[in-house]
């Protein structure tokens, strides 16, 4: 492989996956801000990082089988998932065949970010220490973590990193600890050539508003952790100019090009 000329910046590009739908009727489980009984339905996303030294798709989302359920399914009283287009269709549209992922990067290991993991049997799977030790421990489902859901995950491919992560060496690709939602949260700094440093930030927060004031999740495993995880990403924001994608703020997602489009 020839070695990355630091003079040039790479030609890196994202592309921004639809993998699924969240329709919640009860947004107070998931929002410090939201009253009683509101009805908020959430995007789910996953990412395809193309580097000239590798391809990265982050988080899997849920479920490509659940396409097949007209009514979604119902995964708790006030929660349904669905899946208007499956992850397959959009890897093949962009060319990309699942087999040739060179990583795989997991943001946490909630259910909805782990749907087609048997998708990717070849990827090195990056996933923070804290996490692993958590989701394969004695505690899992204290941690909010279920194992059954993530039970497809090659245990040898898993490379466990500690801390941010310079994944290609040269500050574009950035795996970000933002943990506190689990025990082994991460983000991605992806910093682009023309549309510049972009944090995906997951599941910080939940709403741009309750990102704004950094409102914490109650159920979330550490709030001291989330707290000085939120202020990182204001950081990121203040200090590198990063924009800041919420995973799950539908709404603002909704400005988001999603694939085939791609940013640069």
């Amino acid at each position: 492989m020839t070695p990355h000329d630091s003079s040039t910046p790479p030609d890196v590009r994202l592309s921004v996956l639809d993998t699924g739908l969240i329709e919640c009727a009860d947004f107070a489980l998931f929002s410090p801000n939201a009253g009683p009984a509101v009805r908020r339905d959430m995007s789910v996303r996953s990412y395809l990082v193309v580097h000239p030294r590798g391809t990265l798709v982050w988080d899997t989302g849920i479920a490509d089988a659940i396409a097949d359920l007209p009514d979604g399914q119902r995964i708790a009283e006030p929660i349904v998932f669905k899946v208007p287009r499956t992850l397959r269709s959009q890897l093949d549209e962009l060319g990309v065949d699942p087999g040739t992922v060179d990583y795989l990067g997991l943001s946490h290991l909630h259910v909805d970010h782990v749907g087609n993991l048997d998708l990717f049997p070849n990827a090195t799977v990056l996933l923070q220490e804290a996490e692993y030790a958590a989701g394969f421990g004695p505690d899992a489902e204290a941690l909010t973590l279920i194992p059954e859901t993530y039970a497809a995950l090659n245990r040898d491919h898993v490379r466990a990193i500690s801390g941010d992560h310079d994944l290609f060496g040269d500050g574009t690709v950035v795996l970000t600890a933002l943990p506190g939602h689990t025990p082994g949260h991460q983000g991605l700094l992806v910093t682009l050539p023309d549309a510049g440093p972009i944090l995906l930030a997951t599941d910080i927060a939940y709403s741009a508003e309750d990102y704004a004031v950094s409102a914490v999740r109650p159920s979330n495993t550490d709030l001291e952790a989330s707290r000085r995880s939120l202020e990182k990403a204001h950081a990121l924001e203040r200090e590198r100019g990063a924009t800041v994608w919420l995973h799950h703020d539908r709404a603002a997602q909704a400005a988001v090009r999603t694939a085939p489009s791609f940013y640069r």
